[in-house]
């Protein structure tokens, strides 16, 4: 399209047909139309599609195809306001990855603008969108420099937009997509000090395509008691709570409160009360006139009543009436369900009850040992020190273990017998991995990598890692890469034919590796706490350059992917685990698993089909968990001889742990 006259061209003209204008490249646009989002040229002071008016060149927008800090290509215009744009982008070092660019044109709030970004870089949460860059720039095309924020880009619809396209939502669609609103502002209140949204309203609650709700915008979000991050517009009619219009400008959690329930009150009703904002309602109460906002239940009859009652409620101008907490007023909206009994079927309930306890009395311990969640059906003893990590072969029928004193051993476990011991490192083995059906990998404290024939026990390769002491080892499944982490960093191998290529990188030391399901993505963690997303294919050769997130107080301890390759499980120094979403190469805290163990983390582990994992600690506990709530389904405490290894079978139902006294333990998972 000509940007001077809007004539259709064909693809490759070099010239406009109609009025002789050179053509752009057609990658990249001088300017966009706020307005339509059609390409402009840098001069042009209408749109040639829609034929509004262009900004002037203060406010002027980004043409497409712009690059931002060499890394982000503007892709179409997201949204245009008084202070700024919101880009959709090309993460041009994850090509997968699309990025919303928020950009700030407006120098006189830039120091604001930089406390949102600030505010949102430190929040984890899988409802919350995560800022991952900031900047600041002059494009080419525009007079001054502009500060701009990189974050996740959340496709799908604004409530506001699913509104207009629905006229209103009904009860049970509303209260689904309110959960994960409500869990975003429990985890902000929480915080220490807490954080306010201070802009809850539909354009603000995002739902993508597979249901999943974000909260977004916080360009006025206020920490604990302090001031304003942005100084941007303090109160949005009429969504905003009567204390927010004050000078004082003294909200809390109670004025979200009231926020969120005039959004949910919007959305059942499909009409914004304008006539019924927060100064119009405390002047009708305040002079004995009727309250403009017309009861729920009065335009909604249909409604449950204690959701009608609780969004009114959390709607009153009198803030000491609404409910304490954004959690309270989530108990009244989804109630606990309450099983009734009928008299027949509570004597049934009881007598069937007398009768399974008898039962159980008769059959005695076998039933008991039968029904048991986790039982050992194994002990392996030949190690003459603790045994520090331990893996079950692809067919199950083959247990590997690693020791201290330096051995690797293979085991028959069914049989109880040693098959193969490989010997080789002259200290510790610190972990093993496999390769493929016959190959294993080692690393130890003498610094090296060595690759076997388990089968045959024989030594292939010695590769020198030149990293000091090595800590973990990580292999991709197609063993095209091999990864260990040491004292002073990572050390990647390449495959090449028969040969290695190797690279080096000095991070500090690395305590725990793993390789997500794509083969690409290895997740890093540190004796600092932090946790490293590396994309091996595209940083190999490059400079080291990665995301983190800190994660945990001391070193992370171990790190696992669920077989799909949604969730990252992390255990740390601080006896804490840390369950993580994975979306668009970025990670989300989902989950903080503290006070279940009590002292460091040695390792967790997911079973083959991604619904339990297990874990172990010092404290001498192995914990059951299923996934789909991360609740605890059994716990195994034994003496002083704490596991230090977790190993689920690839097909089956067995779990080995490796423990301190010298020990291999098979178990067997009787757990759907």
């Amino acid at each position: 399209m000509c940007p001077i006259c809007g004539h259709q061209n064909a693809p490759n003209a070099s010239v406009c047909a109609r009025c002789g204008a050179p053509l752009s490249n057609a990658n990249q646009s001088a300017q966009m139309c706020p307005e339509c989002g059609a390409d402009c040229h840098i001069f042009a002071q209408h749109c040639p599609r829609c034929r509004q008016p262009l900004p002037l060149p203060e406010r002027r927008l980004l043409g497409r195809g712009t690059v931002l800090a060499q890394r982000y290509k503007v892709e179409r215009l997201l949204g245009w306001g008084g202070f700024g744009a919101v880009y959709l982008a090309q993460d041009l070092r994850f090509k997968q990855r699309k990025v919303a660019v928020k950009e700030n044109h407006d120098l006189s709030v830039l120091q604001a603008f930089l406390k949102e970004a600030e505010l949102l870089a430190t929040l984890q949460h899988p409802n919350l969108p995560r800022v991952s860059d900031f900047f600041q720039e002059q494009p080419p095309t525009i007079p001054y420099p502009r500060a701009y924020m990189v974050m996740d880009y959340i496709a799908g619809e604004s409530l506001d937009e699913r509104i207009q396209r629905k006229g209103k939502l009904s009860e049970s669609e509303l209260l689904r997509i309110m959960r994960g609103v409500f869990d975003a502002l429990e985890y902000l209140h929480k915080l220490r000090p807490p954080i306010y949204h201070r802009d809850i309203k539909p354009q603000n609650i995002r739902v993508t395509p597979d249901g999943r709700t974000f909260l977004v915008d916080f360009g006025i979000a206020k920490v604990g008691s302090g001031l304003t991050t942005v100084g941007a517009r303090a109160a949005t009619p009429p969504f905003s709570p009567p204390e927010q219009y004050r000078m004082t400008g003294a909200t809390d959690d109670k004025s979200d409160q009231y926020a969120l329930a005039m959004t949910m009150y919007v959305a059942l009703t499909g009409e914004v009360p304008t006539h019924a904002e927060a100064p119009a309602r405390v002047h009708a109460l305040a002079t004995g006139q009727p309250d403009p906002l017309v009861p729920l239940h009065q335009l909604r009859p249909d409604i449950s009543r204690n959701v009608a009652r609780a969004i009114m409620r959390a709607l009153s101008v009198d803030k000491d009436k609404r409910f304490a907490s954004i959690a309270e007023f989530r108990r009244a909206l989804y109630p606990p369900k309450i099983v009734s009994l009928t008299r027949r079927k509570l004597v049934f309930a009881i007598v069937s009850t007398f009768l399974v306890s008898a039962i159980g009395l008769l059959l005695g311990y076998q039933v008991w040992k039968w029904r048991q969640p986790l039982w050992l059906v194994g002990t392996l003893k030949g190690h003459r020190a603790g045994v520090t990590w331990v893996l079950f072969t692809p067919d199950g029928k083959r247990l590997i273990s690693a020791s201290h004193d330096g051995t690797i051993r293979v085991w028959n476990w069914q049989r109880r017998k040693i098959e193969k011991v490989l010997l080789g490192h002259p200290k510790s083995v610190r972990m093993i991995a496999l390769m493929d059906t016959t190959k294993l990998v080692s690393v130890g404290w003498d610094g090296t990598v060595r690759i076997w024939n388990w089968r045959t026990g024989r030594l292939l390769q010695v590769l020198p890692a030149n990293i000091g002491r090595l800590h973990s080892v990580a292999v991709s499944s197609d063993s095209r890469w091999l990864v260990a982490g040491g004292e002073k960093g990572l050390c990647v191998w390449k495959a090449k034919g028969k040969n290695w290529l190797v690279r080096r990188y000095r991070l500090g030391s690395v305590h725990s590796l793993a390789f997500h399901p794509d083969d690409r993505t290895l997740a890093i963690g540190d004796e600092r706490g932090r946790i490293w997303l590396w994309d091996i294919v595209e940083g190999w050769g490059e400079e080291f350059d990665a995301p983190f997130w800190d994660a945990h107080k001391g070193a992370v301890t171990s790190l696992a992917f669920k077989p799909d390759g949604t969730l990252l499980l992390s255990g740390g120094e601080d006896a804490t685990l840390l369950v993580w979403e994975l979306v668009d190469g970025l990670l989300f805290l989902s989950r903080r698993l503290d006070g279940w163990h009590l002292k460091e983390i040695r390792a967790v582990a997911f079973r083959h089909d991604g619904k339990i994992a297990a874990s172990c600690s010092m404290d001498d506990t192995l914990r059951i968990w299923r996934t789909d709530d991360w609740t605890v389904v059994f716990t195994r405490k034994g003496g002083q001889n704490w596991s230090l290894a977790l190993a689920f079978s690839l097909f089956g139902d067995l779990l080995a742990s490796a423990s301190k006294d010298e020990t291999v333990k098979v178990w067997r998972l009787r757990l759907p």
